[in-house]
Order: structure tokens, then sequence, then C-alpha cells
């Protein structure tokens, strides 16, 4: 009973620290919350499946015939591509256009050689045997590219390219061929033939595995953002946390408590209840943003999922392993320097191994290995399995153990280590 009193009496000593400080308390509140927004309206389009980058793409035309033509028709049909065309080489030098890539205007320049139509269609003759002569080379586009692009990038638009002169050297061919049967006057046995034609297979369609029906394996912007930074923010709490138990320390009061008969325990304890707390608070406005606040900025809307159980798992869960290791920073730390470096520097690194700043699915395997070690990775992944895939508070039982078992050995060295200091 006494314990109880004086763990009571703790947590209210406690409670007054945190609270006389209302700056840096709001700060608790306001950076992961600016944070959360930022990071979800900016990455939006980067996080959806359909991506919502566009690329300039300029037809630098020396044709100005069907092959320009078909080109722009058919590039104007990807919905990331914004095409334009210049005809004539007073248009356009190459000089000029290497300029206007280099400095972004484009992203993409599709140079188009002088009678490429007159050639490829000569070419398609030559097939059909209509055309004697020597044989016409092959028609050589030219593709250029802003040298800032990413690689990806650039071999994806560079396939789109190539998928739409095979379609348009396709449609020449079926064009001559469709002349080549009149002349013939073979056309009525060949749309016979054609029309009892049956597709040998169906279009594959490219789907994700889900739980729920209608739900990605891949968060949205504001599913990852969210639960990241409230995690963050948690393990944030390490500067305050430990900058508060060094001013202690440097005003005499750990002196005055190793005369006090109260356990060790019960010192570390009253410091968990206040920063829980707070913890939750922070979590809450993290995800009313995310429900509420993000959608109004133009950004998609934070679905939880269905199992709050699941939610209050994590959250508890994490809030009291970063309170662990905020201990654990706090009884190793001698300055206030010292804590705030540290602490600050390894909740930073831990989020960035943890998939917290890049997503683990953009990592490479083995990164995405390095990540599970870090404890801010288990949460991440706990509420990732709620809001994505579907699970419920039996699917984040691996995720909120390894949470608590962080706490329990991070809460046990910081008690060993508090301790001695009493001594």
């Amino acid at each position: 009973m006494i314990n109880f009193q004086r763990l009571i009496e703790a947590i209210i000593k406690e409670t007054k620290i945190i609270t006389r400080d209302k700056e840096a308390l709001l700060i608790l509140f306001i950076m992961p919350l600016a944070f959360v927004l930022i990071m979800s309206l900016a990455m939006r389009d980067a996080f959806r499946e359909e991506g919502g980058v566009t690329f300039p793409v300029v037809i630098h035309d020396l044709d100005g015939g069907r092959v320009g033509d078909e080109l722009e028709k058919r590039l104007g049909e990807i919905k990331n591509l914004k095409v334009s065309r210049i005809k004539g080489p007073e248009g356009m030098t190459g000089e000029r256009l290497k300029k206007d890539l280099a400095a972004g205007r484009y992203s993409f320049a599709v140079k188009i050689p002088e009678k490429a139509s007159e050639r490829a269609l000569k070419r398609v003759d030559e097939q059909f045997e209509l055309f004697i002569g020597s044989e016409t080379a092959e028609v050589s586009l030219s593709l250029l590219s802003d040298p800032a692009l990413r690689g990806d990038h650039v071999a994806l638009v560079s396939t789109s390219i190539n998928r739409v002169l095979q379609g348009i050297e396709s449609g020449f061919f079926m064009e001559r061929f469709n002349r080549f049967v009149e002349e013939m006057d073979i056309g009525d046995g060949i749309r016979r033939n054609e029309s009892g034609l049956k597709r040998l297979f169906r279009e594959v369609e490219a789907g994700n595995i889900s739980i729920d029906e209608g739900k990605s394996m891949r968060p949205s912007s504001v599913q990852q953002s969210v639960p990241a930074y409230s995690l963050f923010a948690m393990f944030f709490l390490v500067i305050p946390l430990s900058g508060a138990f060094i001013k202690e320390k440097e005003q005499g009061s750990l002196l005055r408590l190793k005369i006090m008969p109260a356990p060790a325990w019960i010192h570390l304890a009253g410091k968990i209840v206040p920063y829980f707390f707070v913890n939750q608070v922070q979590v809450l406005l993290m995800f009313l943003a995310g429900i509420y606040l993000v959608p109004l900025l133009g950004g998609d809307r934070l679905h939880v999922g269905s199992s709050r159980g699941g939610i209050l798992m994590i959250s508890f869960s994490a809030s009291i392993a970063a309170i662990g290791f905020g201990l654990l920073v706090s009884v190793f730390s001698r300055t206030s320097e010292q804590a705030t470096t540290f602490g600050g520097t390894s909740v930073i690194i831990l989020s960035a191994i943890g998939g917290i700043m890049v997503p683990k699915f953009l990592m490479p395997d083995l990164m995405q290995k390095v990540a599970e070690l870090s404890p801010l990775s288990w949460g991440l992944e706990g509420w990732l399995d709620i809001f994505v895939r579907g699970g419920g508070a039996k699917d984040v039982l691996p995720e909120t153990s390894l949470l608590l078992g962080f706490a329990f050995v991070t809460f046990s060295v910081a008690l060993w280590r508090y301790r001695s200091l009493l001594k």
C-alpha cells in the first residue's frame, strides 16, 4: 500500500515536469502531425498502383508523315505521358532539344528521321515482294531522356514506345496485306477464314493477394505515413524523457532519492504512465488527421481496418517499448547533450532502417532483412497487418510480443543501471 502511494506521487511529480514546459509538449504533437500531412500528400501518387507521375514527351518529327501521326496518337493514349509534337527541322534543332531535356522542360524526346514513313512503307512492300530493289534499312528512331530521370522510369517509357512502334508496324503490314488481298481478288475467302478464327488464350490480368476483397497488399501513402510517424513520435520521446532525467540528476534529485525508502522501480515506473498517456494522445491525433484532415487537403483517407483491439495492442506495446528505450538512454547518459545526441540519432537510425522514412517494399532484400531488427518496424508491420492486410488482434500477436519483449529487456537493464546509481 505504501509503495502504491509512492508510485502515485512519482506519477504526479513526473506529470508536473512534463506539463511545465507547454511549448515543448506542443512540439511533440505538432512535429509528427506535420510529417504525416507532408508525406501523405507528397507521396500520394508514388504509392498508387497506377502512379500519378506524368512525363512530358516531345516528338521531334523531321518526317511529317504517317509515322509521326500514329506515334503521336498512340502515345497520347498512355495516361502517364503528356505528348507534344514539333514538325520539321525549323521547329527545333538538335542542340536546342538536348538543352531542353537537360533543363527538365521535357522528360523524353523521340526523334523521327526524314522520310521515315516513305521508307517504312517501302520496307513493307519488300516483304510482300511488291518492290524490287536493294533492301531498305530499318527505320531508326532516337529516344533521348532527361539525365536526371531514374533508370526504371527510362526503361518503362522506352518499353512503352517500342510496343507502340510494334503496333504501328503491325498496322502498316495489315493495311498492305488487305490491299494485296483486294488486288488478288481473294478477299471473300480470306474474310470468311478470319471470321472463323478463335483466340487460343484469354488475356491474363494481374491481381494482388489480399485477405479482404478490395484491399491491396501495398499501403497507400497515408496508410504508410500515419503509423510510421506515429511510431517515430513515440520513440522521439527519448529526448524529453532523458532530458528531464538528466536535469533531475543535475539538480540533486538523485541524491534525495538515495535517502528515500522507496524502491528504485517506483522512480522509473512513475515516468511510464505520463509518457504513455502522451503517446496515446499522439497516436489519436495522427489517426484523426489521417481520417479527416488529409482527405480535406487532397490526399487519401486513412482506412484503419476493423480490428480496434489490434490497433490498441500495437499502440500500447509500442508506447511501452519506446518508453523503455527512453529510460535506457536516460540512465546511461551523463549529460543532457549526450542524451539528446545519442537518443535523437539512434531513433532516426532505427526509423531509417525500420521502414519509417523509406517503405520496406522499396528496399533491397538485404535491407528488408535488416529492417526486421528495428522495433519501429515491428510496430509498423503490426499496424499494416490491420490497415492493409485485413488482419485482427490475433494476427498482430507476433509484433506485440516482440515490442513487449523489447520493453522488458530495456526496462530491466535501465532498472539495473538505475539501482547502481542509487548506491
